[in-house]
């Protein structure tokens, strides 16, 4: 019994060496070149956003993004307009932006004792 098993087992084994196999007509290449065809320009698929954080008020500086500004200073595309008690404005070309602290406990304009 084993050995009928067996050699049936050879038989089809030997079938299935001898049948060639289909291999599909599939070339890797053929995606990567439609996407090197493609003409992708950086500007404008990345977008720069500018981000300004607040993080603190003393006298005539503020501190944006770990930095200390004062009056007139440029910062990114922006120029340091107005410093206020709770808020700052930057002048940016033709549009003003109001940066105001993010949570309330965080504010604090703290007057420099000399």
């Amino acid at each position: 019994m084993k050995n009928i098993l067996f050699v049936s087992f050879l038989i089809v084994i030997d079938l299935c060496a001898t049948v060639p196999l289909k291999v599909p007509n599939y070339d890797p290449f053929r995606q990567t070149e439609k996407i090197l065809k493609k003409h992708v320009s950086l500007t404008k698929s990345i977008k720069t956003r500018s981000t300004y954080v607040l993080y603190a008020i003393y006298d005539d500086k503020v501190n944006i993004n770990g930095r200390f500004y004062t009056l007139g200073d440029r910062i990114g595309s922006c120029h340091l307009w107005r410093i206020m008690k709770e808020r700052v404005i930057l002048r940016c070309h033709r549009s003003i932006k109001t940066l105001k602290f993010t949570r309330k406990k965080t504010y604090k304009r703290e007057e420099l004792v000399q």
